[in-house]
Protein backbone atom coordinates (compact mmCIF):
# COMPACT_ATOMS: atom_id res chain seq x y z
CA UNK A 1 0.00 0.00 0.00
CA UNK A 2 2.57 2.29 0.64
CA UNK A 3 4.42 1.71 -2.31
CA UNK A 4 1.22 2.73 -4.28
CA UNK A 5 1.21 5.53 -2.25
CA UNK A 6 4.43 6.56 -2.92
CA UNK A 7 4.37 5.97 -6.76
CA UNK A 8 1.47 7.94 -7.16
CA UNK A 9 2.89 11.08 -5.04
CA UNK A 10 6.23 10.48 -7.68
CA UNK A 11 3.58 10.26 -10.68
CA UNK A 12 1.94 13.27 -9.67
CA UNK A 13 4.88 15.68 -9.23
CA UNK A 14 6.52 14.75 -12.93
CA UNK A 15 3.18 15.11 -14.08
CA UNK A 16 2.89 18.69 -12.73
CA UNK A 17 6.46 19.66 -13.74
CA UNK A 18 5.58 18.45 -17.30
CA UNK A 19 2.64 20.72 -17.50
CA UNK A 20 4.58 23.76 -16.02
CA UNK A 21 7.33 23.70 -18.14
CA UNK A 22 4.18 23.09 -21.15
CA UNK A 23 2.13 26.09 -20.17
CA UNK A 24 3.29 29.81 -18.81
CA UNK A 25 2.77 30.40 -15.10
CA UNK A 26 -0.05 32.70 -16.45
CA UNK A 27 -3.40 31.61 -18.60
CA UNK A 28 -2.94 33.09 -21.81
CA UNK A 29 0.20 33.74 -24.23
CA UNK A 30 1.52 36.96 -26.00
CA UNK A 31 1.30 36.43 -29.70
CA UNK A 32 4.41 37.05 -31.94
CA UNK A 33 2.22 37.67 -35.02
CA UNK A 34 -1.37 36.82 -36.35
CA UNK A 35 -3.12 36.50 -39.29
CA UNK A 36 -6.48 37.81 -40.37
CA UNK A 37 -9.60 37.21 -43.17
CA UNK A 38 -12.97 39.72 -42.12
CA UNK A 39 -16.23 40.14 -43.83
CA UNK A 40 -16.78 43.63 -44.11
CA UNK A 41 -19.92 46.14 -44.05
CA UNK A 42 -19.40 49.56 -45.41
CA UNK A 43 -21.70 52.49 -44.33
CA UNK A 44 -21.04 55.41 -46.36
CA UNK A 45 -20.97 59.14 -45.23
CA UNK A 46 -21.21 62.67 -46.61
CA UNK A 47 -20.81 62.72 -49.80
CA UNK A 48 -20.14 59.41 -50.54
CA UNK A 49 -23.59 58.48 -49.31
CA UNK A 50 -25.13 61.06 -51.99
CA UNK A 51 -23.74 59.19 -54.22
CA UNK A 52 -24.68 55.70 -53.13
CA UNK A 53 -27.10 55.44 -50.06
CA UNK A 54 -26.93 51.66 -49.05
CA UNK A 55 -24.90 50.04 -46.46
CA UNK A 56 -23.09 46.54 -48.56
CA UNK A 57 -21.74 43.65 -46.89
CA UNK A 58 -19.58 43.12 -50.37
CA UNK A 59 -16.34 42.89 -48.75
CA UNK A 60 -13.48 41.47 -47.63
CA UNK A 61 -10.36 42.58 -45.74
CA UNK A 62 -6.69 40.47 -45.46
CA UNK A 63 -4.49 41.49 -42.93
CA UNK A 64 -1.15 40.61 -40.63
CA UNK A 65 0.03 41.86 -37.33
CA UNK A 66 3.64 41.80 -35.90
CA UNK A 67 4.11 42.24 -32.26
CA UNK A 68 7.49 44.89 -32.14
CA UNK A 69 7.18 45.49 -28.11
CA UNK A 70 5.07 44.36 -25.27
CA UNK A 71 1.34 45.74 -27.23
CA UNK A 72 2.74 47.75 -29.80
CA UNK A 73 1.95 45.94 -33.53
CA UNK A 74 2.80 47.13 -37.14
CA UNK A 75 1.60 45.28 -40.31
CA UNK A 76 -0.54 45.75 -43.29
CA UNK A 77 -4.38 45.46 -44.62
CA UNK A 78 -5.73 44.51 -48.25
CA UNK A 79 -8.96 44.25 -49.09
CA UNK A 80 -12.14 44.55 -51.92
CA UNK A 81 -15.46 46.10 -51.18
CA UNK A 82 -18.27 47.42 -53.08
CA UNK A 83 -21.01 49.47 -52.91
CA UNK A 84 -24.09 50.01 -54.84
CA UNK A 85 -27.60 51.20 -55.46
CA UNK A 86 -30.55 51.70 -57.93
CA UNK A 87 -32.17 55.12 -58.38
CA UNK A 88 -34.95 54.34 -60.51
CA UNK A 89 -36.00 56.57 -63.40
CA UNK A 90 -34.03 59.65 -63.53
CA UNK A 91 -32.21 61.62 -66.43
CA UNK A 92 -28.94 61.65 -67.14
CA UNK A 93 -27.30 64.73 -69.19
CA UNK A 94 -24.39 63.78 -71.27
CA UNK A 95 -21.27 66.40 -71.40
CA UNK A 96 -22.43 66.77 -75.23
CA UNK A 97 -25.85 67.70 -74.24
CA UNK A 98 -27.65 64.73 -75.26
CA UNK A 99 -30.19 63.53 -72.15
CA UNK A 100 -31.23 60.09 -71.39
CA UNK A 101 -34.03 59.46 -69.09
CA UNK A 102 -34.09 55.63 -67.72
CA UNK A 103 -32.59 53.70 -64.62
CA UNK A 104 -29.85 54.78 -62.96
CA UNK A 105 -27.00 51.98 -61.55
CA UNK A 106 -24.80 53.28 -59.53
CA UNK A 107 -22.09 51.45 -58.08
CA UNK A 108 -18.19 51.84 -56.60
CA UNK A 109 -15.68 49.03 -56.07
CA UNK A 110 -12.23 49.70 -54.59
CA UNK A 111 -9.10 47.75 -53.50
CA UNK A 112 -7.59 49.01 -50.38
CA UNK A 113 -4.05 48.84 -49.38
CA UNK A 114 -3.05 50.08 -46.20
CA UNK A 115 -0.14 50.04 -43.55
CA UNK A 116 -1.05 49.79 -39.82
CA UNK A 117 0.04 50.42 -36.26
CA UNK A 118 -1.97 49.38 -33.30
CA UNK A 119 -1.20 49.22 -29.79
CA UNK A 120 -2.98 46.16 -27.66
CA UNK A 121 -4.31 46.78 -24.25
CA UNK A 122 -3.80 42.66 -23.15
CA UNK A 123 -2.06 41.00 -25.61
CA UNK A 124 -1.64 38.37 -23.77
CA UNK A 125 -5.73 37.90 -22.41
CA UNK A 126 -8.22 35.57 -24.04
CA UNK A 127 -10.04 39.11 -25.45
CA UNK A 128 -7.42 41.87 -26.28
CA UNK A 129 -8.98 45.26 -27.14
CA UNK A 130 -6.86 47.47 -29.44
CA UNK A 131 -6.78 51.18 -31.16
CA UNK A 132 -5.11 51.40 -34.14
CA UNK A 133 -4.41 53.59 -37.67
CA UNK A 134 -4.41 52.78 -40.95
CA UNK A 135 -2.38 54.83 -43.87
CA UNK A 136 -2.43 54.38 -47.50
CA UNK A 137 -4.36 54.58 -50.46
CA UNK A 138 -7.34 53.29 -52.46
CA UNK A 139 -7.88 52.12 -56.27
CA UNK A 140 -11.15 53.12 -56.69
CA UNK A 141 -13.98 52.81 -60.22
CA UNK A 142 -17.03 54.59 -60.33
CA UNK A 143 -19.61 53.31 -62.63
CA UNK A 144 -23.22 54.77 -63.61
CA UNK A 145 -24.81 52.31 -65.83
CA UNK A 146 -27.78 54.29 -68.31
CA UNK A 147 -29.80 52.05 -70.14
CA UNK A 148 -26.57 50.16 -72.36
CA UNK A 149 -24.07 52.49 -71.37
CA UNK A 150 -21.44 51.86 -68.96
CA UNK A 151 -19.78 55.07 -67.47
CA UNK A 152 -17.02 55.25 -65.43
CA UNK A 153 -13.94 56.95 -63.96
CA UNK A 154 -11.51 55.93 -62.04
CA UNK A 155 -9.10 56.89 -59.07
CA UNK A 156 -6.15 56.62 -56.97
CA UNK A 157 -6.15 58.31 -53.73
CA UNK A 158 -4.40 58.56 -50.14
CA UNK A 159 -6.45 56.97 -46.93
CA UNK A 160 -6.11 57.38 -42.77
CA UNK A 161 -8.35 54.89 -41.28
CA UNK A 162 -8.66 54.89 -37.56
CA UNK A 163 -10.22 51.93 -36.18
CA UNK A 164 -11.13 50.51 -32.48
CA UNK A 165 -11.27 46.31 -32.56
CA UNK A 166 -10.47 43.42 -29.71
CA UNK A 167 -8.69 40.19 -31.33
CA UNK A 168 -10.71 36.85 -29.07
CA UNK A 169 -8.96 33.69 -28.37
CA UNK A 170 -11.15 30.64 -28.62
CA UNK A 171 -9.40 29.72 -25.66
CA UNK A 172 -6.05 30.67 -23.54
CA UNK A 173 -3.95 28.72 -25.20
CA UNK A 174 -5.76 28.40 -28.96
CA UNK A 175 -3.82 29.62 -32.17
CA UNK A 176 -7.85 30.19 -33.65
CA UNK A 177 -9.86 33.38 -32.68
CA UNK A 178 -12.10 35.58 -34.18
CA UNK A 179 -11.41 39.31 -35.00
CA UNK A 180 -14.54 42.34 -34.35
CA UNK A 181 -13.94 45.93 -35.67
CA UNK A 182 -15.03 49.36 -36.15
CA UNK A 183 -13.52 51.99 -38.41
CA UNK A 184 -13.92 55.04 -40.03
CA UNK A 185 -12.11 56.30 -43.08
CA UNK A 186 -11.46 59.29 -44.86
CA UNK A 187 -9.80 59.41 -48.41
CA UNK A 188 -8.93 62.12 -51.10
CA UNK A 189 -11.23 60.31 -53.70
CA UNK A 190 -13.18 62.42 -55.40
CA UNK A 191 -16.20 61.24 -58.06
CA UNK A 192 -16.54 64.19 -61.26
CA UNK A 193 -18.18 63.84 -64.65
CA UNK A 194 -20.80 61.59 -63.78
CA UNK A 195 -23.57 63.91 -63.33
CA UNK A 196 -22.59 63.77 -59.42
CA UNK A 197 -19.84 65.79 -58.04
CA UNK A 198 -18.13 64.24 -54.63
CA UNK A 199 -14.86 65.16 -52.74
CA UNK A 200 -12.96 63.24 -49.62
CA UNK A 201 -14.72 59.88 -49.96
CA UNK A 202 -15.75 58.92 -46.33
CA UNK A 203 -17.12 55.68 -44.89
CA UNK A 204 -17.16 53.78 -41.76
CA UNK A 205 -16.58 49.71 -41.97
CA UNK A 206 -17.57 46.90 -39.69
CA UNK A 207 -15.39 44.19 -39.48
CA UNK A 208 -16.28 40.59 -38.80
CA UNK A 209 -13.48 37.89 -39.21
CA UNK A 210 -11.27 34.49 -38.25
CA UNK A 211 -7.69 35.09 -36.89
CA UNK A 212 -4.62 32.84 -36.67
CA UNK A 213 -2.32 33.47 -34.01
CA UNK A 214 1.07 32.68 -33.67
CA UNK A 215 3.13 32.44 -30.54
Amino acid sequence: MKKIILFLAVFMLITGMVQSQEKPASLGFRPSSYYTFSWNTTFTMGDFNKWVGNASPAGFDLGGRYFINHGLVAGFNLGWQRVSQSYGYQTYHGTDGTAITATNYRFTWMVPFQGVIAYHLMSDKMVSPYLGLGIGGDYMEHHLLVQEYDLYATRWDFSLTPEIGALLKFGFFSQWGALVAFNYKWTTNQIEGLDHTSKNLQMCNLKIGLSYIIR
